[in-house]
């Protein structure tokens, strides 16, 4: 069998009419089991044939309405005809620009002009978004093997044109006014509970050699009624990092005159984002942490064995006492905890003299809870009761802003591989994907090119010639 694939233009100027663009040929004879459709590269031929025909029926429209003067509707002359190539979704696609020769009717020098000048760029803004979309989410070469697998991208679109259009969208996202507000994140009332954000570090390698070999990126966190938008920058310093906040901010819903929970690990360097942040706001010591310092103290403790270690108590007391205070950090009672800390220094004294073969555990366990005790005292004003909030549905922990450091950080800018990047390479990536997490890079596009993502299509039967 074979089928004809015919174009048909009812109002493209020189193009109206029927054209031509693809033939199928296939041998009924020597069809097999599955050979049903078209195959990727017929499908991918098929796409180029049909963009090429349109985008020179579109070209030649512009060209045809620039040849009358606006102003005295004469037909103005041809200077040359130019060959020029665009990159698009669909192909790399070749068309003629014609240059016309401006009238002299308003007294100024006649001059060669093209109307396809400002319409035609390098590439179409569809394959810009798909490209900064792409780009954002895996290694340049990745995207452009995935663009040029999948659909009819040129070769010459390799991962160098991805970077750039990668890092012309972050360009772009850095200088917007204010970023798009999610609807699912509607602006928070004097009702509601208040916001929780939480903020982590991570590291990057960098391109220079010498020291330092490493930059740090910031990357944060915002929740409310469990939706969750993310933040990252390279330049964590006091000049532009407030006004960043407010924008990461705003684009949640956030206020001003919001209250906010900021959750970190109690690092010096994240304490002082909280000056940073317009609205008010409230240091929570993230129990992640807690939790992992608890856990490295009952591992300690179990590598001791039983034995009875004050008169009249169990031979499992250091096994509850351990419990016990991670029952009292959980409650958030302070008091209690002082007091079985200090029991349990007691013991572990006991348990070294009682059982010399495991004096080293013992003092291993020590370490572990007198890191634990000058943890807590240094964060005393972040401890609060942690089950009281996982009750009220507030957040407990930043393991949210844990994952989102390894998905921006880990999973794309290498950081556990041998990739280097320059700062500011790192932070207009780190904008496209946050964008692209956010569900906001779709949106913005349209704000640049209104036709990006847009649905114009109409099933055949709608056709009006």
């Amino acid at each position: 069998m074979g089928m004809l694939v015919t174009l048909e233009f009812a109002d493209a100027g020189v193009k109206t009419g029927s054209h031509r663009v693809f033939v199928l040929q296939r041998n009924a004879g020597l069809t097999e089991s599955g050979d049903i459709g078209l195959t990727l590269a017929e499908g991918k031929q098929l796409l180029e044939c049909v963009q090429h025909e349109f985008v020179a029926a579109q070209g030649e429209e512009i060209v045809a309405r620039a040849r009358t003067c606006p102003r005295c509707g004469r037909r103005l002359a041809m200077k040359d005809v130019e060959r020029r190539r665009v990159h698009t979704l669909f192909g790399r696609v070749a068309l003629s620009a014609t240059r016309w020769i401006s009238c002299d009717c308003d007294g100024s020098c006649r001059r060669a002009f093209s109307p396809l000048r400002g319409w035609l760029s390098r590439s179409n803004n569809e394959l810009s978004y798909q490209a900064a979309r792409w780009g954002s989410a895996y290694s340049y070469r990745a995207a452009a093997a995935i663009l040029q697998e999948l659909l009819p991208v040129d070769w010459r679109f390799g991962h160098v044109r991805i970077r750039e259009a990668v890092l012309e969208a972050g360009s772009r996202l850095e200088k917007e006014p204010e970023l798009p507000t999610i609807p699912e994140f509607r602006p928070f009332g004097s009702m509601d509970a208040p916001a929780t954000m939480a903020f982590d570090g991570g590291y990057a390698r960098r391109v220079r050699k010498g020291r330092p070999r490493n930059f740090e990126i910031l990357t944060g966190v915002i929740q409310k009624h469990k939706k969750i938008k993310v933040f990252a920058t390279a330049y964590p310093n006091r000049v532009a990092l407030p006004d960043r906040l407010r924008r990461f901010a705003a684009s949640a819903g956030v206020l001003n005159d919001t209250f906010v929970n900021v959750m970190t690990d109690g690092a010096g360097s994240l304490l002082r984002l909280k000056t940073m942040l317009p609205m008010k706001t409230r240091f929570v010591l993230d129990y992640f942490h807690i939790a992992m310092k608890l856990r490295h103290i009952d591992q300690s403790v179990g590598r001791i064995p039983p034995c009875r270690l004050s008169p009249g108590g169990s031979i499992f007391e250091l096994c509850d006492r351990s419990n016990y205070l991670r029952a009292y950090v959980w409650t958030g009672r302070r008091d209690k905890f002082e007091e079985s800390f200090h029991t349990m220094l007691q013991l572990f004294d006991r348990a070294k003299a009682l059982l010399p073969d495991d004096a080293d555990a013992a003092t291993v366990a020590l370490g572990h809870v007198c890191d634990l005790w000058g943890y807590l005292q240094t964060n005393a004003a972040g401890v609060v009761n942690y089950q009281a909030w996982k009750l009220s549905g507030q957040r407990i922990s930043s393991s949210g802003v844990e994952g989102t450091v390894s998905h921006l950080i880990g999973r794309r800018l290498g950081k556990g591989q041998h990739m280097c990047r320059t700062k500011r390479g790192a932070h207009l990536l780190l904008q496209v994907r946050c964008a692209l997490l956010n569900n906001e890079l779709l949106t913005v596009f349209r704000r640049w090119h209104w036709e990006v993502g847009s649905y114009r299509a109409a099933l055949p039967w709608e056709w009006r010639p």
